[in-house]
C-alpha cells in the first residue's frame, strides 16, 4: 500500500505538488510513496465527484488529499473557502476516509503559492528581484491599485503578465514543476492552503 494518493484539479497544481512532495526533508517529513492524477473536469469536477472518485483507491493508499482553485468551481458563488473545504471533507469521511484524508481549497487559485516566493520566480526566470519588482509595481499601478492586492485577488493574471507579455513565453506544468522543485518551503508557509498541506503532510509522515 502506498502513503498518499493525491487529486488535483488541473496539471499545473500535479506538476506542483509532484515537485513538492519529492522535497521530503524540505518537508520535514519522511520520503513517502505517492500517486497523483488530475481530474477531467478542473474544479468543478473535484467539487462534482473528488471524494467518490478517492474512494477508488481506498485500500490502495494509506491517506487521500484534494486539492482545487476556490476560483471557478462552482463554490466561490455560493459558499466561503472554509465552507467549501468542509463540504468537500465531510464527504471524504462519509466514505470512510475519516482521520485520514485532507481536503484543500486554493484561494484564488494554485498561482497564489508562487508568488510567495516571489523570488524563486526570480530565479527561475533568471531576472534580477529588482526588476521582477519593477515589472509588478507597473502592472498594478496600470490597474490602479497595489502589487499586494493585485498578487491577492489575481495571482493568475500577474503570473499571465509575466510570463506572456513580459518575458513573451507561454505557460505550461513544466514550470510549475521547475518551481516548485526550488520554492522556499517556508515562504510557502504564508499562503494557508499550503500551510494546512505542510501540516497534514507532518501529521501523518512525520520524520
Amino acid at each position: 500500500m502506498k502513503d498518499l494518493f493525491v487529486l488535483t484539479a488541473d496539471a499545473d497544481a500535479l506538476a506542483f505538488m509532484n515537485s513538492i512532495l519529492s522535497r521530503h526533508a524540505s518537508l520535514s517529513i519522511r520520503a513517502i510513496s505517492f500517486d497523483s492524477m488530475r481530474h477531467p473536469m478542473k474544479d468543478a469536477g473535484v467539487i462534482k465527484d473528488g471524494p467518490e472518485t478517492a474512494r477508488l483507491y481506498k485500500g490502495k493508499f494509506c491517506k487521500a488529499l484534494l486539492l482545487w482553485d476556490y476560483h471557478g468551481s462552482g463554490h466561490e458563488k455560493r459558499h466561503s473557502p472554509k465552507e467549501s473545504a468542509d463540504i468537500i471533507q465531510r464527504r471524504l469521511d462519509g466514505i470512510s476516509w475519516e482521520d485520514n484524508s485532507g481536503a484543500v481549497v486554493a484561494v484564488p487559485e494554485l498561482e497564489e503559492w508562487l508568488w510567495c516566493s516571489a523570488s524563486s520566480l526570480a530565479r527561475y526566470f533568471s531576472l534580477e528581484e529588482v526588476r521582477l519588482e519593477g515589472w509588478l509595481k507597473d502592472y498594478a499601478n496600470k490597474h490602479r491599485s497595489t502589487v499586494e492586492k493585485m498578487i491577492q485577488d489575481s495571482p493568475k493574471e500577474v503570473f499571465e503578465y509575466l510570463c506572456i507579455e513580459k518575458l513573451k513565453r507561454s505557460i505550461s506544468p513544466r514550470d510549475f514543476e521547475e518551481i516548485g522543485r526550488i520554492a522556499s518551503i517556508r515562504k510557502l508557509e504564508d499562503s494557508k492552503s499550503f500551510a494546512k498541506i505542510l501540516s497534514l503532510l507532518r501529521r501523518w509522515f512525520p520524520s
